[in-house]
């Protein structure tokens, strides 16, 4: 009887010590990640900066990363030479990275200068070691270059992209992100919450991020920066997650913020399968979680020296990684417990009252908060997506299903160290590769018109005479 007392003395003060960490602390830390993203969506009505119109134009390197990429690399940069920006104020680099198919073939022949790089070390499999290895041979053997844009193999782009970047550089922005569209965003429900995650990223927290003039995340598809980073510290975030970790690098080191370039836009392929998806975000979240214990604390306490908002706002932005975790682990495995401890003693009452909140929480952020926030994307942003509003509804209502399959990524990842897959590119709807013979310099005379008249149906393209002068 003593002994049983005793357990259940012990057991009491155990479950207390629980319900002061989890209401407490986990409860509160979960509160400030999501009451910031909260205040952006209520401020949804205020408009980003927009740059004016450049006195210079400035000579840009593109580069691209591309392992395997012989699906979606023509495309890319067949668009990217359908530009408005003049042709010889521009060049294109693609790094074939450890490739196995005709990638740096194809580059080459569509008019890219093309590295092909090859590593058997498999922790240099990453994004980052190939450019890396890109960067130290463009300032070795194309100097002069005033700023970089970077894009993902799989990108397209509207023609103005490189000159809205101009606009920005011009007038002293020194790292920037563009706007992150989907060009399959209507391809099935998977692509379509997808694509809206940026989005909603793009229209709620970079707009406002821009309009008070702080500093965003780098994520999704496209980035600019000035060259003066490259000949400072060549490319130095080797991360499976490199776009963030050079946010955060160039903002603690060299006080450099990066802005949000509302009018840049981009159109980035989304996986089309919830294996695909799971895939992406689990490779990420390893790199994050760890950005997050290096980078992300340390802006931290840079924000007590500094005094500057952006660089809490991107601590707050990389704790969303371990709030992923928490949600995925110790909230289920609490209320579980806590709830199986009540019916134990008998507090049924208590018992249906935490029931009843649970339900009211999980309502709150699944239904209020990410339903609300995907259909208000979709109202605000209609003329941007490449979609019938009535089309994206399933994504909207599905949306925080998404949200189920993120926590649960990104948890595998963080506990895992997932390697490299590759993922299913989709055939563009945007332009009309897969009807391009692959012998491209053969035929530029043909190519051109095929361009034209494939991109003519989605207002990419401009005319034959600027792809044959490109």
């Amino acid at each position: 009887m003593f002994v049983t007392f005793l357990y259940m003395e012990i057991l009491e003060k155990f479950v207390a010590v629980l319900e002061v960490l989890n209401n407490k602390v986990l409860l509160t830390i979960l509160g400030i990640a999501f009451g910031i993203q909260v205040i952006y969506i209520l401020l949804f009505f205020v408009k980003a900066k927009v740059y004016p119109k450049a006195k210079t134009q400035h000579k840009f390197g593109i580069v691209i990363p591309a392992r395997n990429e012989s699906d979606v690399i023509v495309d890319t940069i067949k668009c990217l030479l359908r530009s408005d920006y003049p042709r010889e104020l521009f060049d294109i680099f693609v790094v074939a990275d450890n490739c196995t198919d005709n990638t740096a073939e194809l580059a080459r022949a569509a008019g890219a200068v093309v590295y092909e790089r090859n590593d058997p070390d498999p922790k240099h499999h990453k994004a980052g070691y190939a450019l890396k290895y890109l960067f130290e041979k463009i300032m070795e053997e194309h100097p002069g270059y005033e700023a970089f844009i970077k894009f993902d193999a799989d990108n397209l782009m509207e023609p103005d992209y490189i000159s809205r970047m101009n606009d920005a550089f011009d007038a002293g922005v020194k790292c920037a992100r563009g706007y992150s569209n989907s060009k399959n965003i209507d391809q099935n429900i998977v692509t379509g919450i997808s694509g809206l995650w940026y989005i909603r990223d793009c229209r709620f927290s970079s707009n406002f991020r821009s309009a008070i003039g702080q500093g965003t995340m780098l994520g999704g598809a496209g980035m600019m920066f000035s060259a003066e980073i490259i000949k400072k510290h060549g490319w130095d975030c080797l991360c499976a997650s490199d776009d963030s970790e050079f946010t955060m690098r160039r903002l603690n080191q060299d006080k450099i913020k990066t802005m949000y370039v509302k009018d840049a836009v981009v159109y980035e392929d989304q996986p089309s399968s919830l294996k695909d998806t799971f895939i992406r975000y689990r490779r990420m979240a390893g790199a994050l979680h760890s950005l997050f214990y290096t980078q992300g604390i340390k802006s931290f306490f840079l924000f007590f020296v500094r005094w500057k908002w952006t660089y809490l706002d991107m601590f707050l932005t990389l704790l969303f990684i371990p709030v992923c975790v928490l949600c995925a682990t110790w909230l289920p495995i609490f209320y579980i417990f806590y709830l199986i401890y009540l019916g134990c003693i008998g507090a049924w009452t208590v018992f249906y009252q935490t029931l009843t909140l649970i339900g009211i929480s999980l309502s709150c952020a699944f239904v209020l908060a990410f339903i609300l926030q995907a259909l208000l994307a979709v109202g605000l942003e209609r003329k941007r997506i490449k979609a019938p509003v009535k089309k994206m509804m399933p994504a909207v209502f599905l949306f925080p299903a998404f949200m189920i399959i993120y926590a649960a990524a990104i948890t595998i990842g963080v506990f895992s160290k997932p390697k490299w897959k590759q993922i299913k590119r989709n055939v563009s709807t945007m332009t009309a590769a897969a009807d391009v013979d692959t012998d491209i310099a053969a035929a530029d005379g043909e190519i051109a018109e095929n361009d034209a008249a494939a991109a003519s149906a989605d207002g990419i393209a401009e005319t034959d005479e600027q792809i044959n002068g490109a």
